[in-house]
């Protein structure tokens, strides 16, 4: 999970501007190392792992499902973005 949430840093400061649902990320994201062919529990454990430490944010995407980006600044200070019901 470590393997995979060092791949998802990577990419973001690749592509700062990304935002995708976990199964899009475990899908389309590269490279992500072949930990359990990047099933998405394993990329939902690391995106949760990023999420507590202030890293990324979940947001509700237009269609209602988690969506997961960079967190941005008023993010970083512990404003976090979480789906109802999280």
């Amino acid at each position: 999970m470590t393997e995979v949430a060092a791949a998802l840093r990577r990419y973001l400061r690749a592509h700062p501007q990304a935002c995708d649902t976990s199964e899009g990320i475990a899908a389309w994201w590269r490279p992500l190392p072949p930990v359990a062919g990047n099933a998405p529990d394993v990329v939902a454990q690391a995106l949760a792992a990023l999420v507590a430490s202030g890293e990324m944010e979940c947001a509700l995407g237009p269609d209602g499902q988690a969506v997961y980006r960079a967190a941005r600044p008023a993010a970083r200070k512990g404003m976090q973005v979480e789906p109802p019901g999280s």
